[in-house]
């Protein structure tokens, strides 16, 4: 096969859309102006290899998205994590593929539909079920595309197949993964700074009170971050992000920034009260995007650059906290989706999003077996909130115990459900497309304030707050014989935020790109 590329700086600078000509063997690809590109490959995206060799598609160490021409086949790579994807059409003649799905659907002149909103609700959170049992087709106007998350994908004049990467090696004891994950990872580095880049890749990463960007940054600050971000206050545990007031608990890892060594830049959690912009963007990733946090990274990126997060720690908890969610298998199973929204903004904005705790994650078993194993008594807690591996890291690279770990805090950002944006001008746009497609009347818009604060209040209720209503549900549930809860209003509307902002960024990326 034969590639041809087309640069259009008007586009995401690291979104790329890929058309396979079965017929003639050739591939076109249109792309932003950082993605690297050469003869017979494109990535944005690094991996443990050095650049020159171009060999992302044979590692299970790959974070960003590509494509590499083989012989008589291309064949496109995913990340190696679950925050980021491929999505892709197959017809008769020709396979298009591309790391962002507004830009797919503008390239073959489709759109997600409004009425099958909850099914793109359902898809996102099937995320969380792991590689093997998440939802991969999205219905469309027009038929439906399919979502790749983690495998690659291998086409040739005669042949469309989704193919694995290789399995990380086996983890014995802590020294064997401690020592993988830092080889790997100083692999990463030299291939991000790798001289045969055209834009070789500064290093971010963040910091929390919390165990896993502690562990992340231990184990990277030896080989150099240029910048760390600490968002210094952490969520609210009796308010959504709509009506959070008053002070919120600290969660500003700068004392930790200051024992390892590392620059860093404090940023406030709440930027998206003064200025969002930005929000299609979370929104066009995830139905119920959190990641609205780290909207403060954006002024101090000023070149295409690599972030490290601790998304997907969860790996590192014993098993009497991770109790049925432990899932001791190779899926890469989520409990949440906190650093899932991210993947359209970061294509605008110039990120390559390394989720550290992704290295060797496949090898949960050998993982949680450590994680239980006497050889880890002395970095244990004893409490819910235990993690003796992070913490490990942590302290022999010199972090006191009582910097870190010691309370579940977290900083992401949460609205309540069915997501509306927060935004005044997106939800008016919002709210009068819901009307012309007959989703919602004028008069039950009006009713919004209402919904929310009805939605708000059943999501926060405890024994403590909201009594009335906790009871109430109790008494309902010994009445019924089963559980049950008060329902949320407007549930019908769940995925429909995700659908506009698909759509509504569809057509914006539609003056960079001709359809075919």
């Amino acid at each position: 096969m034969r590639l041809t590329t087309h640069c259009h700086p008007s586009l995401p600078q690291l979104a790329w859309v890929a058309v396979v000509d079965k017929v003639n063997g050739i591939v076109t690809l249109r792309h932003g102006a950082k993605v690297e590109v050469r003869d017979s490959l494109w990535i944005e995206g690094v991996w443990d290899g050095p650049f020159e060799k171009g060999d992302f598609g044979e590692t299970d160490c790959v974070f960003g998205t590509g494509g590499r021409m083989t012989g008589e086949s291309v064949r496109f790579v995913s990340s190696a994590s679950t925050t980021d994807y491929l999505y892709y059409r197959t017809e008769a003649e020709r396979v298009t593929v591309s790391n962002s799905l507004p830009l797919l659907l503008t390239t073959i002149n489709d759109r997600l539909d409004p009425l099958q909103c909850r099914t793109y609700a359902r898809a996102c959170d099937s995320i969380m079920n792991g590689l093997n049992d998440y939802q991969r087709e999205m219905q469309t106007v027009k038929g439906s595309v399919r979502r790749l998350m983690y495998r690659n994908l291998e086409v040739s004049s005669d042949k469309i197949l989704e193919t694995e990467k290789r399995m990380p090696p086996r983890f014995h004891h802590f020294e064997d993964y401690r020592q993988y994950l830092r080889e790997r990872y100083a692999s990463i580095v030299a291939n991000a700074r790798d001289g045969a880049r055209t834009w070789p890749l500064p290093i971010l990463s963040t910091q929390s009170k919390g165990y896993d960007s502690t562990a992340v940054n231990a184990l990277a600050a030896p080989y150099g971050i240029d910048r760390v971000f600490t968002v210094t206050q952490a969520k609210s545990t009796a308010h959504l992000a709509h009506q959070q007031t008053g002070p919120l608990q600290d969660d500003d890892g700068s004392a930790i920034c200051d024992v390892l060594g590392l620059r860093y830049t404090q940023l406030a959690r709440d930027v998206y009260t003064r200025n969002f912009d930005d929000e299609s963007l979370f929104y066009t990733a995830l139905h119920l995007s959190q990641d609205a946090n780290l909207l403060g990274v954006k002024p101090h990126v000023s070149t295409v650059s690599l972030l490290l997060t601790g998304t997907l720690g969860e790996i590192w908890y014993p098993r009497s906290t991770s109790g049925d969610r432990a899932h001791v298998d190779t899926d890469i199973r989520r409990w949440d989706l906190g650093g899932h929204g991210l993947s359209e903004w970061r294509l605008v904005v110039g990120l390559i999003h390394l989720p550290l705790p992704y290295i060797g994650a496949r090898r949960k078993a050998d993982i949680l077996a450590m994680t239980e194993s006497p050889e880890m008594n002395p970095w244990r807690m004893w409490t819910k909130y235990d993690r003796p591996i992070p913490r490990r890291i942590a302290e022999e690279a010199g972090v006191p115990r009582q910097l870190f770990g010691q309370s579940k805090l977290g900083s992401v950002v949460l609205f309540c459900h069915p997501a509306v944006p927060y935004g005044e001008g997106l939800r008016r746009s919002f709210f009068a497309s819901l009307v012309q497609q007959h989703l919602l009347s004028s008069l039950e818009v009006r009713l919004w304030p209402l919904v929310r604060w009805w939605n708000t209040t059943m999501q926060v209720k405890t024994a403590r707050r909201f009594a009335l209503l906790h009871y109430g549900e109790r008494a309902v549930s010994k009445l019924l014989r089963r559980p049950y809860k008060f329902p949320l209003l407007w549930m019908k509307l769940e995925g429909a935020l995700f659908c506009f902002c698909v759509n509504r960024t569809a057509e914006q990326y539609k003056k960079s790109v001709i359809p075919y």
